[in-house]
């Protein structure tokens, strides 16, 4: 399949505003490309350049033809990218969500693992909070991820929760913060910045049933949103900001110099495996395998701070 020529052809001239220009991009003589135009104007009914001394300009037609074109050589080029995704797949390729700290913790040890037992397999990987993880899962960008069980997801989201562990949330803050010394009184915490890793974003709602929840205790704080956790990491350095993280990941931020200053017990978090409803693969299955397995081997000793 290749994209109408009508439209490449149009789309060309429109960039260029200029026919012998965009016939030498089209590598097509410029009285075919002249040709061309005439009999897509002649289809449509209506002019759609304007022939100028120097070139052409696009009518009011052109420009509303313009939107559809180029919607539909977006739609071409996804759909394209669809199918090379689905033959890729087909040879064995596995597309992974993950968070950073999971990543750090059992995920890459199961990747290394899966490719020692196939070497000629291939991976996506995709890093991102749980409602941006979600939703790729659902459009079928992704086989699995990682994260969170989320409680309020929608009933239009078809997905499996597969549980490995739990964990909690603790406070981490850079070991030369004030509160490094070992204070954890919550008014004393509350004073200083939030810093909020890979948070999440409205455009990711769809996925929750009642949308994104609104904490008007944060509304006069200061607050941090950092989309990477290597980039957090460095926030903290920067500035005395307090930041919420998994207990789990106390060991890999404390060789960045950070420092645990509170574990929230009450606040617990069921980290698992989510997939979509009733799409089984073997090779997704297997690495499944390999990640529970190796999920219990590195967190089997970490119950606590």
């Amino acid at each position: 399949m290749a994209l109408n020529k009508s439209i490449k052809y149009f789309l060309a001239v429109a960039k260029h505003g200029n026919i012998k220009r965009a016939s030498d991009e089209l590598y097509i003589s410029q009285p075919s490309l002249t040709a061309a135009i005439k009999k897509l104007e002649s289809e449509m009914g209506a002019p759609l350049f304007n022939r100028l001394s120097k070139g052409v300009e696009l009518t009011a037609y052109g420009l509303k033809f313009r939107e559809f074109a180029q919607e539909q050589q977006e739609h071409y080029f996804a759909l394209k990218h669809q199918f090379n995704d689905m033959q890729q797949r087909q040879f064995g390729k596995v597309k992974i969500g993950t968070g950073e700290v999971w990543w750090e913790g059992f995920v890459k040890r199961s990747v290394m693992d899966y490719q020692a037992i196939h070497p000629a397999s291939s991976f996506h990987l995709e890093f991102g909070n749980n409602l941006s993880l979600l939703h790729h899962l659902i459009q079928g960008d992704i086989d699995l991820f990682i994260g969170h069980e989320v409680s309020d997801l929608s009933e239009s989201c078809r997905v499996a929760f597969q549980p490995l562990f739990q964990d909690f949330e603790a406070l981490y803050v850079s070991n030369r913060h004030p509160l490094a010394t070992g204070i954890t009184n919550n008014g004393v915490i509350s004073d200083y910045p939030l810093l909020r890793v890979t948070p999440n974003h409205p455009r990711h709602q769809s996925v929750l049933l009642n949308g994104l929840p609104h904490d008007e205790l944060l509304d006069e704080r200061i607050i941090y949103d950092v989309d990477s956790v290597m980039a957090s990491i460095d926030m903290l350095h920067i500035t005395q900001a307090v930041m919420p993280y998994s207990h789990r990941a106390q060991e890999w931020l404390t060789r960045h110099d950070l420092v645990a200053i509170h574990l929230d017990d009450e606040k617990i978090g069921n980290i698992g495996i989510y997939t979509k409803q009733g799409e089984a693969k073997r090779n997704v299955d297997e690495l499944i395998e390999l990640l529970k397995s190796n999920a219990d081997i590195a967190y089997a000793n970490v119950n606590s701070l």
